[in-house]
């Protein structure tokens, strides 16, 4: 019987978009963290701006009932993708829950949750992006290295199960 160190004692934080290099994070994750330690699969999705919307009869504003709608649809995607993170986490050897919300900024609301949970370790995968397009798009992951205050596994699709990889 091995010893469980405090490290493990603690939830693991999957970040979790739905996309192909997550699911594949899912699956390394479970191989090289081990079964049966808890998991919270986080899915955040940016909450819906009220912006203009300019037409032929000149611009109007949305109703905040219209946003209010939007965001609960919103809510209730980003819900059902973590639900859906949280069953290929159970798959991969987690005791997974799945949790959602609407943030500005989806690493600094990763962190903010890794902190709240005391988070062993958060695991992310990364697209793969260099040069030019990270500059340009910026990188969740590269965020949430920088300032998530704790150890992260970062998996590139090429060394995950990616679905579509190869």
């Amino acid at each position: 019987m091995s010893e469980v160190t405090e490290g493990e004692e603690r939830p693991v934080l999957i970040a979790y978009d739905g996309s192909d290099p997550a699911k594949g994070a899912i699956a390394e994750a479970g191989r090289v963290l081990g079964a049966d330690r808890r998991a919270v699969v986080l899915t955040v999705r940016e909450p819906i701006p009220s912006f203009v919307l300019a037409g032929g009869g000149g611009a109007t504003t949305l109703d905040p009932t219209t946003i209010r709608v939007m965001e609960e649809a919103a809510r209730k995607a980003a819900a059902d993708v973590a639900e859906e993170g949280a069953r290929l986490a159970g798959e991969a050897g987690f005791a997974a829950e799945a949790r959602a919300g609407l943030s500005g900024s989806a690493w600094q609301e990763i962190v903010a949750v890794a902190d709240e949970l005391d988070a062993g370790v958060i695991v992310i995968g990364s697209r793969g992006r260099s040069g030019f397009k990270k500059v340009l798009l910026g990188s969740v992951a590269s965020a949430v290295v920088q300032h998530g205050g704790r150890s992260v596994l970062v998996v590139h699709p090429e060394a995950s199960d990616a679905p579509g990889k190869g």
